[in-house]
């Protein structure tokens, strides 16, 4: 089955937009939350500028939509849909939460009005599974075979950090994220070597 590059370009942003509205409606709905502190995740320093690092990651998204054969391009959405719902379960039963920094205090005019606008983007702030790790994990096991990996690893350590860094998750969550990334590779990777969906894919 050939996705033509259009029918792509259509998805992609369906998948942001309506995953980013239902997202934010999911975390709106649980009360109350477990808010996490420990002396682990307060070691992390707050470096704002690894904000650039963080929203690397929709650059790393689309490089993975618009390259990636058929197969792994249906691949890749049916493992991110599967993240996001297990995620949204997990969200519903145990929200987690943590303080982040208060962008008044930061001192450049200019990360104060990015940690602002990220802060009210996201503003119930619940953190665990981190689907920013999870999809570009998702993205990395997808293309483990392919080459590049080394760069691709690379990013994808830098992006999993840079939400540590940004305070905008925990070590906690960062862990969840990476498991949540094979479990639905694997659960999807079962699925494409059926032989009914096999056989819509080629």
């Amino acid at each position: 089955m050939k996705t033509h590059f259009g029918i792509r370009l259509l998805i992609a942003p369906f998948l942001v937009v309506g995953g980013l509205w239902l997202h934010e409606y999911v975390q709106a709905l649980p009360t109350p939350l477990f808010v996490i502190d420990n002396a682990l995740d307060r070691s992390i320093p707050f470096i704002p500028w690894t904000i650039w690092i963080y929203f690397s990651f929709f650059v790393f998204i689309a490089s993975t939509v618009f390259r990636v054969e058929d197969k792994l391009f249906w691949q890749f959405v049916a493992s991110a849909s599967l993240a996001a719902v297990i995620a949204w379960t997990i969200v519903l039963l145990l929200p987690i939460t943590a303080a982040r920094p208060d962008p008044a205090l930061i001192d450049s005019d200019l990360y104060r009005r990015v940690y602002t606008f990220v802060h009210k983007a996201d503003p119930f702030h619940i953190t665990f599974p981190s689907l920013h790790v999870g999809v570009t994990w998702i993205c990395n096991f997808l293309l483990w075979d392919k080459s590049g990996r080394g760069i691709r690893i690379a990013l994808g350590v830098g992006i999993s950090l840079s939400t540590l860094l940004t305070k905008q998750h925990l070590i906690l969550d960062v862990v969840g994220g990476v498991v949540l990334a094979w479990f639905c590779v694997w659960v999807t990777g079962k699925l494409v070597r059926t032989r009914v969906v096999a056989s819509l894919l080629d």
